[in-house]
């Protein structure tokens, strides 16, 4: 489920338009920015911006170490995350995502929605966008993830594990632009790079999200990650907006270790080298605003291509205000 936790914002929507000096204008102009890559522009200062999300997660197939697709026990997914961005200065935006999940698995199901984890963004505008979209908006950004969802000591029912326990820090590079076409319609479109650093290990006990069984003692330590996306929407109107995204992410070799009981009831070692994982998935949406203050996004996510990951398909819906 951490994967889903990379979500969009909305920029030039809330912008005042101004006319250019090549004469095109913003004004009349909506966007709300797509699914997945996250708003490089930031929020005007003294201002927020609120898109709360609904996500289905279906899987029933999983990708090998040599990219091929192969079936797996069904498992589906209900999620609920609230992105909260706020312009703290005139560069300066900063956001947290709060997020809550269901699961269902092998006629199994977690005991309802449980929160999963949570994050905290800041993010300064290297150069801001003109009146009219034409120079690009370019930004860095640190993320913070913290581990508030449940991960271990969660039972006899390991749909409960809504977290994964790691506290990540990244780092984001984000880009921007509108782009004009013959017609004088905008096609906005932007892209992000993200890199983290390979966290520090997550201690574990009992049973958890990584499959250890009752009285284990021991750690997980995380890998690597490096992801990137882009977005383009095209404005067909103030009403209606094209979206088509693609993202890709790697995480690198993971390793779980300790010990659990033996069938002597004996502590026994356990050593495990998870190999690194690859997807990449395309994102179609549509856009449809009831003002320039209010916008509606539904898309779906799906993964195209994997390694030692599962495939899924992702219907999500997002309701996204400006205050």
């Amino acid at each position: 489920m951490s994967r889903l936790i990379p979500l969009a914002l909305a920029t030039l929507m809330f912008v005042p338009a101004m006319a250019s000096a090549s004469g095109r204008t913003l004004d009349g102009v909506n966007f709300t920015g797509p699914l997945i890559t996250p708003n490089p522009a930031g929020m005007p200062k003294g201002n927020a911006y609120v898109e709360p999300y609904l996500i289905r997660t279906d899987s029933d197939r999983y990708y090998d170490g040599e990219g091929r697709r192969h079936d797996s026990p069904d498992s589906s997914a209900w999620l609920m995350v609230l992105p909260i961005a706020y312009g703290l200065g005139e560069r300066v935006t900063a956001q947290v995502n709060l997020s809550a999940a269901r699961v269902e698995a092998a006629g199994e199901r977690s005991r309802g929605f449980r929160a999963g984890d949570t994050t905290a963004m800041v993010q300064y505008a290297l150069q801001k966008s003109n009146e009219d979209g034409t120079r690009p908006a370019i930004s860095l950004s640190v993320t913070q993830r913290y581990a508030t969802g449940s991960y271990d000591r969660i039972g006899g029912n390991p749909l409960n594990a809504q977290g994964d326990g790691v506290q990540r820090t990244s780092f984001g590079l984000g880009m921007q632009q509108v782009v004009w076409m013959p017609n004088d319609r905008p096609l906005r479109w932007r892209a992000q790079l993200t890199a983290s650093p390979a966290p520090a290990r997550v201690a574990l006990n009992d049973n958890s999200v990584y499959g250890t069984p009752d009285g284990f003692r021991g750690n997980y330590a995380p890998g690597s990650l490096l992801g990137v996306s882009a977005a383009a929407e095209y404005s067909f109107s103030s009403r209606w907006v094209g979206v088509f995204e693609v993202a890709a992410s790697r995480q690198s070799d993971r390793r779980l270790s300790g010990y659990a009981p033996g069938a002597d009831g004996n502590a026994q070692r356990v050593e495990l080298r998870l190999p690194a994982t690859r997807v990449v998935s395309l994102a179609p949406a549509v856009e449809y605003h009831f003002s320039p203050n209010v916008g509606l996004i539904a898309g779906v996510e799906f993964s195209v291509a994997g390694r030692n990951t599962g495939s899924y398909i992702s219907p999500q819906i997002a309701l996204g205000m400006f205050f």
